[in-house]
């Protein structure tokens, strides 16, 4: 059933232009490097080859842009390849901000949570150059902050991808060990956007 979900999804998406920094692709296939090795990075070029996702790893450019949908393809099919459980995925989405070069660069600027919050407009905008994150609220004694990820529809594993990624980016201003995600509202469950709830102890 998921296979035919990303058949479906890469047929219905194949001529968009809504694009992504290659950066991002980079990061993911160097985390299933780390985690499944040359033989599992392997199986899943040949799932990308069979499902017709034509993404050449080795020349990715971390500057230049590529199809979002060959993004969330790539990734689905992680999870199809790997039998991921959820989890898996969202700790896919937390490495990603640790090993990208954009944050590397960034880093210096993260010097607090309000920093973080009041520029994730921005920050999204580096990466992609469709949707929008939008910050919400930030509540500093209560320790949570709400954010919105809005025009961004693409296949449902991403809603995990990304509670793992916006908790990699706050682990990097809120030293704590208990950061949680959840995610409030869903396109994929009929909200009109995805809004994110994350909290800290």
């Amino acid at each position: 059933m998921e296979e035919e979900n990303i058949k479906n999804f890469i047929e219905k998406e194949k001529n968009s232009t809504r694009r992504v920094k290659a950066e991002v692709i980079r990061v993911e296939k160097d985390y299933i490097l780390k985690k499944e090795g040359e033989e599992g990075l392997e199986k899943v070029k040949d799932k990308m080859k069979e499902l017709e996702v034509d993404l050449d790893f080795e020349k990715l450019n971390s500057l230049t842009w590529e199809k979002e949908w060959k993004n969330s393809a790539f990734i689905a099919i992680c999870k199809e390849v790997f039998n991921w459980s959820d989890e898996d995925i969202f700790e896919m989405g937390r490495n990603s901000p640790r090993a990208s070069f954009f944050i590397k660069t960034m880093i210096q600027y993260f010097i607090s949570v309000d920093t973080v919050f009041n520029n994730v407009g921005d920050y999204w905008r580096k990466h992609h150059d469709f949707g929008e994150l939008e910050p919400v609220e930030l509540n500093k004694e209560d320790k949570y902050i709400v954010v919105r990820k809005k025009f961004f529809q693409t296949l449902p594993v991403m809603c995990r991808y990304h509670a793992g990624y916006f908790k990699g980016v706050l682990e990097f201003v809120i030293k704590s060990e208990e950061i949680s995600v959840r995610e409030t509202k869903c396109m994929h469950k009929d909200g009109p956007y995805h809004e994110y709830l994350i909290t800290w102890k």
